[in-house]
C-alpha cells in the first residue's frame, strides 16, 4: 500500500509543467533632435523655411514622430524653440527640443563713398560717332579751350561706364549713397605732351578739391596713336605713375585700370598692337606703388564685338563690362560687411 502511494507521487511531480514567461517588450522609444541650427535671411525676406529632421530609436511600432512648428516651417527674425516627440503603439513617448535662430541679411557698406572717374573719351562715354554735341564741359577743370576737341556723339550718362557703376553700386549699398562723377575728357593723352593742356594739372585740380574719396584711373589709349613718339608707351606709364603718387599725396586712393583692347579694323583702331605692352607697364606701376590693379583689358576677354565700328570705344555693352570690372574691384577692396543687432523673440 505504501509502495503504490510512493510510485503515485512520483509520477505526479514528474508531470508537472514550468511557468509561461512574460512575452519580450521593447525598449521605450528614444528621440534626438538636431543640433541647434542657425540661418541668416535673404535679402528683402522677412522669414525662411527651415528644414529639420530627429532621429528616432526602439519602441514598439508604429512610432509616429511630431515637431512643433513642424518641419519645412517659415521662421522670422530672431530665436526660436521647435519640440521633438516621438509616442510609440504603447503610447510610450519621448521628446527632445533645440534651438532655430535666424540672423538678418548680411548689409554690406562702403568704406568710402565718393568716387571721381578720370580719363580720355573712354571715360567720357563716346560711341565713336563723330557729330555729336560739344564735350569740352566734360574736361573741367584745367582745359577752357574747346578749338581741338571734336564734336562726338557722347552715350546717355546712364549708358557711361561711370553712369553704370553708380547704377551698381547705388543697388548694392542702399543704406548709403555712392557717387561717381564723370571727368573724362575726349582726346586727352596720359602724357604731358597732350593737345588739350596738362593732364596731370587736371587731374591733381581734381583729386585737390577734397570732394573724392576714390579716383577710377583709366588712361593712355590715344598715346597709343602717336608714333613720332620714341616711346609712347613708357610715356604714358610714367605719366600714369605720376597721376597714382598725385592721388596719393592729396590723401584720394587711386585705383588704376588697363585700358580696354583696340580693333585693329576699326579707323581708329591703329593703336591695338601697343595696347597689350601698354597694359603690362601699367601692372609694372601697380606693382611699384603696391597697387592692386582693375584688369578692364582682360574683362573684355577678347571680345571685340564689345567695341563700336571705330574700333576704339566700346558699345554700351562693352561700357557694361568696365562697369563691372570697377564694381567687382570696389566691392573687393572698398566693402565692409556688417550684421545688424539679432533681434530675439520667442515662437507662440
Amino acid at each position: 500500500m505504501l509502495a503504490a502511494l510512493a510510485a503515485l507521487l512520483a509520477g505526479g511531480c514528474g508531470s508537472a509543467t514550468a511557468p509561461t514567461p512574460p512575452p519580450p517588450t521593447e525598449d521605450p522609444p528614444q528621440i534626438t533632435c538636431p543640433a541647434p541650427q542657425t540661418v541668416q535671411l535673404a535679402s528683402g525676406a522677412g522669414s525662411i523655411a527651415v528644414p529639420y529632421a530627429p532621429t528616432v530609436v526602439n519602441g514598439k511600432a508604429p512610432v509616429t514622430t511630431t515637431c512643433t512648428p513642424p518641419s519645412g516651417s517659415s521662421f522670422g527674425l530672431g530665436q526660436s524653440t521647435v519640440t521633438c516627440t516621438a509616442t510609440d503603439a504603447l503610447q510610450r513617448a519621448s521628446s527632445c527640443s533645440f534651438a532655430v535662430t535666424v540672423t538678418a541679411p548680411v548689409v554690406p557698406k562702403l568704406t568710402v563713398t565718393r568716387f571721381v572717374s578720370f580719363g580720355d573719351s573712354i571715360t567720357a562715354g563716346e560711341n565713336g560717332v563723330d557729330g555729336g554735341p560739344n564735350t569740352s564741359g566734360l574736361c573741367q577743370p584745367m582745359i577752357t579751350s574747346t578749338a581741338g576737341i571734336r564734336q562726338r556723339v557722347i552715350l546717355p550718362a546712364a549708358q557711361t561706364y561711370p553712369g553704370q557703376l553708380q547704377a551698381q553700386l547705388s543697388a548694392r549699398y542702399t543704406t548709403q549713397s555712392p557717387t561717381v562723377v564723370n571727368r573724362g575728357c575726349p582726346g586727352e593723352y596720359a602724357n604731358p605732351l597732350n593737345g588739350n593742356g596738362s593732364t596731370r594739372a587736371r587731374f591733381d585740380a581734381i583729386v585737390s578739391t577734397g570732394q573724392y574719396d576714390v579716383v577710377l584711373i583709366m588712361e593712355g589709349s590715344n598715346d597709343l596713336f602717336e608714333p613720332v613718339w620714341s616711346d609712347p608707351v613708357g610715356m604714358a606709364a610714367s605719366a600714369l605713375r605720376s597721376l597714382v603718387g598725385d592721388a596719393k599725396a592729396t590723401g584720394v586712393r587711386p585705383l588704376l585700370a588697363t585700358i580696354p583692347p583696340m580693333n585693329p579694323a576699326g579707323r581708329r583702331g591703329r593703336g591695338a598692337t601697343l595696347v597689350p605692352s601698354l597694359n603690362d607697364r601699367i601692372y609694372q606701376v601697380g606693382a611699384a606703388e603696391n597697387l592692386a590693379i582693375v584688369d578692364v583689358y582682360a574683362a573684355f576677354n577678347g571680345n571685340l564685338t564689345l567695341l563700336g565700328d571705330d574700333g576704339l570705344h566700346p558699345t554700351a555693352a562693352g561700357y557694361t563690362v568696365i562697369a563691372n570690372a570697377f564694381a567687382d574691384a570696389i566691392k573687393s577692396r572698398l566693402e565692409l560687411k556688417t550684421t545688424p543687432t539679432l533681434t530675439r523673440f520667442k515662437r507662440r
